[in-house]
């Protein structure tokens, strides 16, 4: 059992978010979230173990999430436990809009998994996520992927059933994770979540990306692709400034959600053209904005990258 930096406990090596089944069968990771309403949520997972392994490390939740049998691969199948919910696992390809551009050659084959269902009578949602197997750590890195779309299931079912009582309607939630760059060292993908709340006049847009060493299964944080101490964080603001007021126009944007911040510039993915931005809906626009997205060259960070670092083989 490992927690990583986020909370979430998972069972290394095991299949991440598959719920006990109604009949009882089945093993896997349960998760739930206590929070607020829909603010600075703080991710609790608990889990389950099968034949104890797990008992110590973790507790079960109420078995209303998801349930699964036993993965035919790598991947695994997550579906909810109530009837009706669905899980299926589909190569992907640049057809489907999983993955974003052509996979290099040693790179790992990418698939496609889906999370479906209804939360009682009160919510549905439809997440798919990459997946990938013949990689050196496919159980590690699956497991990254699917923590990104279980923390966002279980803060969505904490939210919903937090109003269960209020008698409020139906939400969605829907979302999808684009691989940018698979190739036989790195995976990069951007993750996309929109939450309609029954109660709400607008959409709630959310966005995530990450970063895995293929070889090992380690998330890759964003200061680690750079010279430590470099002007890179200076760099990209000047380079996202620019590019988001040609899109949305000067007088459009928030410039506190553009300073030269870490917390700021969290969101990177990289492609095989350069470095991608993605920030936070009322980060850097007014919400109708949605989740801006930036697309900046390797030449815009020219010299900066770590010369032995993960992007290192791509920047020209």
């Amino acid at each position: 059992v490992a927690w990583g930096e986020s909370g979430w406990c998972v069972a290394v090596g095991t299949l991440r978010a598959v719920m006990w089944s109604a009949a009882g069968s089945g093993a896997g990771v349960a998760v739930q979230k206590v929070s607020g309403r829909r603010a600075a949520r703080r991710a609790v997972v608990l889990a389950v173990a099968l034949s104890g392994v797990l008992a110590g490390g973790c507790a079960p939740g109420d078995g209303r999430e998801m349930s699964g049998a036993n993965p035919s691969d790598t991947a695994g199948v997550l579906v909810r436990a109530d009837s009706g919910g669905s899980g299926s696992v589909t190569t992907a390809d640049a057809d489907d809009g999983q993955v974003a551009t052509a996979t290099r050659e040693g790179a790992p084959k990418v698939y496609s998994n889906r999370m479906s269902g209804q939360i009682g009578e009160l919510a549905d949602y439809d997440l798919s996520y990459p997946q990938v197997s013949e990689s050196p750590a496919d159980h590690a890195v699956n497991g990254a992927l699917e923590a990104v779309v279980a923390k966002a299931y279980s803060t969505f079912r904490a939210a919903v059933l937090e109003e269960e009582g209020a008698g409020a309607g139906a939400s969605t939630l829907r979302g999808t994770g684009k691989v940018l760059l698979v190739d036989d060292r790195l995976l990069s993908v951007v993750f996309d979540f929109t939450t309609e709340w029954n109660d709400a006049a607008t959409a709630q847009q959310e966005t995530s990306t990450l970063l895995v060493d293929l070889s090992t299964g380690r998330e890759i944080a964003v200061a680690d692709l750079f010279v430590a101490d470099g002007p890179w964080l200076d760099k990209l603001a000047t380079a996202a400034r620019a590019n988001l007021e040609a899109q949305l126009g000067a007088d459009t944007l928030f410039t506190e959600g553009l300073a030269a911040d870490a917390s700021n510039f969290r969101h990177l993915a990289v492609a095989a053209t350069g470095v991608v931005l993605r920030f936070d809906q009322y980060q850097v626009a007014p919400g109708v904005a949605g989740t801006p997205w930036v697309d900046l060259p390797w030449s815009s960070v020219a010299g900066l990258a770590d010369p032995s670092g993960p992007i290192a083989h791509l920047v020209p």
